[in-house]
């Protein structure tokens, strides 16, 4: 049984690397008559780009006193218990612009925990989010697509990360979660900021929740601008497990992350954005779904602390 599963997880990685590089050399030839074929070089950006892309606070917070005297009050401000909710999330990237490739690094955090205070003055904290993740991500330069209202790049990617997070869940432990991912993408665009396909394997190394699975996963970046001001984010990301091991101690089918904002600058790198978040987790052996969905406000700052440099056109001057 186990020569069976080894033997099926190796042919599923050799599909993997044969679709890699059917997609790499796929080039030769011009996808559709729109797309501009470039051979595989480009030198719009070169270099190093450092983008300090968000560091986000979303917080609530409601302080109550003396409710346990109006409890015959059909007062809703006076009901409940004194609350403090916070959401941090922290975003950096590191690319490599080179002509014929891209390396996208990012660093990305994210924490938040409730704290309620009960009338008997004891404090209950439940913790809501917690991720640490780490990645590398080596992308080809492989074609333009020009629109006329819309510009991008293509190409096929491999990408790897670690996560894991900054307090242990107790009786679970801290989660060591490996992926790495082969696919094909379009970035850098106007409007479509990531669009990307790819087959991944994952690896929760944590014994409580041990995983090794493979499956699918496809996501969405856009932006829109509505002025210099103003701006609308959403992001999308959906994984479909399709194989887990049967050491396996969690057996996730699939999980869902929507989010939403709209920007509204405040000042220079500073503005301030209504939230909106959906997170959605769906287990082969557990009927109903468990979800969490986040309404807010954050208060942003993001920077790009190095920008890529620009190669020079033929008819560019230089004094």
């Amino acid at each position: 049984m186990v020569n069976s599963i080894n033997g099926a997880i190796v042919q599923k990685v050799v599909y993997l690397v044969v679709f890699y590089f059917f997609i790499v050399y796929a080039n030769a030839a011009p996808l559709l008559p729109f797309i501009q074929a470039k051979a595989d070089i480009n030198e719009d950006k070169v270099g190093w780009e450092i983008d300090l892309n968000r560091i986000a606070l979303n917080f609530t917070q409601s302080s109550l006193n003396n409710q346990k005297l109006y409890t015959s009050f059909s007062d809703s401000n006076l009901k409940g218990n004194s609350q403090l909710a916070l959401q941090f999330f922290f975003t950096l990237n590191g690319n490599f612009y080179a002509p014929r490739f891209v390396v996208f690094n990012t660093a990305y955090a994210e924490y938040g925990f409730t704290q309620i205070t009960q009338t008997n003055q004891n404090v209950v904290t439940n913790k809501n989010l917690d991720k640490l993740l780490f990645s590398t991500d080596y992308t080809q330069r492989t074609w333009d697509f020009d629109w006329g209202f819309e510009t991008f790049e293509m190409g096929p990617y491999l990408r790897a990360s670690y996560q894991t997070e900054f307090n242990p869940t107790p009786s679970v432990g801290r989660r060591h979660i490996i992926n790495y991912m082969i696919g094909a993408k379009l970035f850098d665009g106007r409007y479509v900021k990531n669009l990307y396909f790819d087959f991944f394997g994952e690896h929760d190394f944590n014994i409580p929740t041990k995983l090794n699975g493979i499956g699918l996963e496809v996501g969405i970046s856009l932006e829109y601008k509505f002025n210099e001001y103003i701006k609308w984010i959403y992001t999308m990301n959906f994984k479909k497990y399709l194989f887990n091991t049967i050491d396996s101690k969690i057996l996730p089918d699939y999980q869902l992350l929507l989010e939403t904002r709209l920007d509204a600058n405040l000042f220079k790198s500073l503005s301030i954005a209504p939230l909106l978040r959906y997170y959605m987790l769906k287990a082969d052996n557990i009927a109903l779904p468990a979800s969490n969905f986040m309404v807010g406000v954050s208060l942003n700052f993001g920077k790009v602390l190095l920008p890529p440099q620009q190669a020079l056109k033929d008819y560019d001057f230089v004094y």
